[in-house]
């Protein structure tokens, strides 16, 4: 195992504002891959930075290089709609919280099934209707983002691959993301730099929908007025032929 180029890694994510992330890479190496992510979050001003790092190994040194990160920024809670599809995504998070997700989707667990008593198949029927809020707000467009952010939160690290595959991953139209690359002589992006950087760009995209909200309002009142006005001349050119045929009868008369 190459531990210089591990320590390596380790250094490089600690000058860019990453602590303690050197035994995570360490784990994803020890298999060989190649190449790897590797996911992490940090609270920055009440608000979520989400970093995911590419790592890919290199053919002639058999060492790894850290090729660029993924940085989202979260704006807008997905949580914040009380209702969506029917379901109140308060009560939907409390009822999620009161499952043990680990013991649901350990499929080797067995334990006596009684059908009259309600107990053993208890906690069974309360992730059946967990599922089936789930599945609802997958329905529904804003409903989606939200089923995969409890699926992350509450289902990340259980065996749920085994029953249902990947949580797919479904981004907030909200949300203001963008990739920072690395090479040999650059010392990369650090975590203030890239936090200051989408805040530009968060603030950058507030101020063109509000110029383009200006811009429609302007096209609305010119759309009236343009209406008004045509159907002024409209009745002129209406009322102008008769005018003539009768100004011209009285000529020939």
């Amino acid at each position: 195992m190459n531990i210089q180029n591990i320590t390596a890694l380790a250094s490089q994510l600690q000058s860019l504002g990453f602590d303690n992330l050197g035994s995570l890479v360490l784990k994803r190496i020890c298999f060989k891959p190649d190449n790897f992510y590797l996911n992490h979050k940090i609270a920055k001003d009440k608000e979520l930075l989400e970093f995911r790092f590419y790592f890919e190994r290199q053919r002639k040194s058999d060492a790894y290089m850290l090729l660029y990160y993924d940085i989202t920024l979260q704006q807008k809670d997905v949580f914040e709609e009380l209702m969506i599809a029917g379901i109140n995504i308060a009560d939907l998070e409390k009822q999620m919280t009161t499952i043990s997700w680990m013991s649901a989707f350990n499929l080797d667990e067995r334990k006596k099934l009684d059908p009259n008593d309600k107990t053993t198949w208890e906690v069974e029927a309360k992730v059946e209707t967990v599922v089936e809020s789930l599945a609802s707000l997958e329905q529904d467009e804003k409903g989606k983002a939200v089923a995969a952010a409890l699926k992350v939160k509450f289902w990340l690290g259980t065996p749920y691959h085994e029953i249902f595959g990947s949580i797919p991953a479904v981004k907030n139209k909200s949300d203001i993301s963008q990739r920072f690359y690395f090479s040999e002589n650059s010392s990369g992006i650090t975590v203030d730099e890239a936090y200051r950087f989408l805040q530009n760009k968060w603030l950058e995209k507030q101020l063109q929908l509000k110029k383009k909200q200006a811009d429609s309002n302007s096209e609305s009142e010119i759309d009236e007025t343009n209406g008004t006005t045509g159907s002024g001349l409209l009745k002129k050119r209406r009322i102008n032929p008769s005018l003539k045929g009768k100004r011209n009868k009285a000529n020939q008369d």
